[in-house]
């Protein structure tokens, strides 16, 4: 069902309040939800954004919460693309064109398109190439109707906008380059290196400390330029043992292409008498984590303590990309603390410790080495959060993983068989098992297969194993693995035994219907199409 232009408008008010008061209230989330019921709106928005802008007297606050709300459905709209419906990518194609046909008419203010664009980085949703070339053209226009307030050739004026971009992010180096990141997508290269350049020696702080986020930048020629500034900062003595500590941190995140010239950096650092930071000793309260969803995702949650200082830190790695997410901050209040984790209880979740931490990061992030997604800046300091040093990339198979559960080597071959069968009521236990099913566009193509419509409800399951699931069996052991180590290392009787017997099973190529586990998705697989089907 889709929304109508007024129930959008009505939601994108209520959400008006909150931005305009600069905190999170349930008008927010109620509107997310009732979003959520809706077929993707992200063109109705699109529009709508582009219409209000485009009046006379124009309602900005109005067009600032469509602008959320926008942000929000094509951050879905990315989910449905890493779940593979082709109809979400072509929807994401659509908006984009038509963003790029509004900055070539010239009915729309560049500053409110550049804002949309900008929607797509919160979002992490891809500009594609051609919305990208039309950034620079954007941000030029911008630059010139603001000419007057701000010249970026003047240092009094750079270093007056840095200052202030500092006070807007209470001096976090890590919210500034959240919001920097955000805010420059899609903007050239060349542009984003002297960004980090300028901050880095900008005389401010955390702007200085920032600098070396863009390390992690997804391309070469920033990530080798941030590295290349950063050995002149350190000839100058602008390099602090921190950002030594986070250098040397995330040097083997880097791409073989960018180590050298960090490396550089590095060594110069040492040789000017900069010795890098100790890391902090950390009390970790509560750290927890989901289980792994039918996407492929895992969430984590802590709450630890450092110097009498709250802090709050989560962490989402995702099977097939990499790590997706990761922040920390400081100074939170119990209260909050207290609201994030009660979030949390209504999903599974299992305690897990500092060195699962280690080996799943080190895990994820080597798989970004093979899928290209750099990690994000946070990354460092959700680590830093939880006293986690010195995390390496380790790409982990579903077979390495099981053999870090040492238990498992005991499971004989008459209790293994018996695991395999049992599987099939997991999904009492956990309700993480619900999401699990496939939800791809060649789950769509079968169930308009003659083969498959002329069969018997059994038959059916059997046939989407087939055809579904035994092409994608490598990505569900791997999904069956985690789940798997993550109840292992929660101990407390939970039931790791049978995701165990499914994932090695799958390595060990046994055919999927003798696994009951893998019978539950196809079950799951076909209600769900069905289900679409029926909504349609």
């Amino acid at each position: 069902m889709k929304a109508t232009k007024t129930e959008l408008i009505r939601l994108a008010r209520l959400v008006q309040k909150d931005i305009a008061s600069g905190r999170v209230s349930k008008n927010t989330q109620r509107s997310l939800d009732v979003l959520a019921d809706y077929q993707n709106p992200a063109i109705e928005l699109l529009e709508l954004a582009l219409e209000e802008a485009a009046k006379e007297q124009s309602d900005k606050p109005l067009v600032d919460s469509l602008g959320f709300l926008f942000s929000h459905v094509l951050e879905t709209l990315r989910f449905d693309i890493e779940s593979g419906y082709k109809t979400a990518s072509d929807l994401a194609e659509s908006v984009r064109m038509r963003l790029v046909t509004a900055s070539k008419t010239g009915g729309s203010d560049p500053s409110t398109l550049l804002f949309l664009v900008q929607c797509f980085g919160t979002a992490k949703l891809d500009l594609g190439e051609e919305l990208r070339g039309v950034v620079e053209h954007l941000f030029e226009a911008v630059g010139e109707a603001h000419a007057d307030d701000f010249n970026p050739a003047d240092s009094a004026d750079l270093f007056g906008l840095v200052a202030d971009l500092v006070k807007q992010a209470d001096g976090d180096p890590f919210a500034l380059h959240t919001f920097l990141a955000e805010s420059s997508e899609g903007v050239p290269d060349e542009h984003r290196a002297v960004m980090a350049a300028a901050l880095l020696f900008s005389g401010e702080a955390a702007a200085v400390e920032v600098s070396i986020g863009w390390l992690l930048d997804p391309a070469t020629s920033v990530r080798r330029s941030t590295a290349n500034a950063l050995e002149d900062a350190a000839r100058k003595g602008k390099v602090t043992p921190i950002m030594l500590r986070r250098m040397i941190t995330m040097r083997n995140w880097l791409p073989e292409d960018s180590r050298a010239a960090l490396d550089a950096a590095i060594a110069t650092a040492r040789r000017k008498g900069v010795s890098p930071a100790q890391w902090d000793d950390i009390e970790v309260r509560e750290l927890v984590t989901t289980g792994v969803d039918g996407s492929g995702a895992i969430g984590v949650l802590a709450h630890c303590r450092n110097k009498r200082k709250n802090i709050l830190g989560s962490l989402v790695l995702k099977l097939g990309f990499g790590v997706r997410d990761a922040w920390a901050q400081d100074g939170v209040k119990q209260k909050e603390i207290d609201s994030a984790f009660g979030e949390v209880s209504l999903l599974d979740q299992f305690a897990i410790s500092a060195d699962f931490i280690r080996r799943a990061v080190g895990h994820f992030l080597a798989l970004g080495h093979q899928t290209g997604l750099m990690p994000p800046f946070g990354l460092v300091r959700f680590l830093e959060a939880v006293g986690v040093s010195s995390v390496q990339p380790e790409l982990l198979s579903a077979s390495s993983l099981l053999d870090t559960i040492q238990d498992g080597r005991a499971i004989g071959a008459r209790a293994f068989e018996d695991l395999l069968a049992e599987g099939s009521d997991l999904a009492n236990d956990y309700a993480f098992l619900d999401s699990w099913f496939e939800a791809r566009d060649e789950v769509d193509a079968v169930l308009t297969d003659n083969r498959y419509t002329s069969k018997k409800r059994e038959a059916r399951i059997m046939f989407m194993m087939e055809k579904v699931l035994e092409p994608r069996r490598e990505w569900w052991a791997d999904v069956a693995a985690w789940a798997a180590c993550i109840l292992y290392q929660a101990g407390n009787d939970e039931r790791w035994q049978e995701f165990y017997a499914a994932a090695l099973a799958m390595v060990q190529k046994r055919p999927l219907h003798e696994i009951s586990l893998m019978k539950t998705v196809a079950e799951q697989t076909v209600e769900a199409a069905e289900f679409r089907q029926i909504a349609a």
